[in-house]
């Protein structure tokens, strides 16, 4: 633990997966936030699932590619978990990635809420 908390390749890893969860959760999830937009003169239309799904499916796909080399391309703890139980990567890099994951999608939601803040009716995606 002590040898891989010192190398710089460890660290490049775990920043690489917060900066790809924070990328991914702020494309994915503010393609489905599903706020009407203006189209014309008094209307508006809803987000398509189609454009949400297309969103989620090229982002984590981009953020795959983009970050697979450096640290695996995890994006997700449930992976991490997994690859942790399968003997493939330590536990200490498993709990870093975990945290750099979830501080990477607090990250992201925190930059959406600021984002969106201004628009009428914002509930940040929250389904009644």
């Amino acid at each position: 633990m002590a040898s891989e908390f010192k190398k710089k390749v460890f660290w490049r890893a775990v920043v690489a997966e917060f900066f790809a969860m924070t990328l991914f959760i702020f494309i994915s999830i503010g393609s489905a936030l599903g706020f009407m937009f203006p189209v014309g003169k008094n209307q508006t239309r809803a987000q398509d699932n189609v454009k949400v799904s297309l969103a989620f499916g090229l982002s984590i796909a981009t953020m795959a590619q983009s970050v697979g080399h450096i640290s695996g391309a995890h994006l997700n703890p449930a992976v991490t978990l997994g690859l942790l139980l399968s003997c493939q990567i330590s536990v200490f890099r498993a709990v870093m990635y975990v945290v750099a994951q979830c501080l990477g999608a607090i990250v992201a939601t925190a930059i959406l809420s600021g984002v969106t803040n201004s628009l009428e009716d914002n509930s940040l995606g929250l389904n009644t």
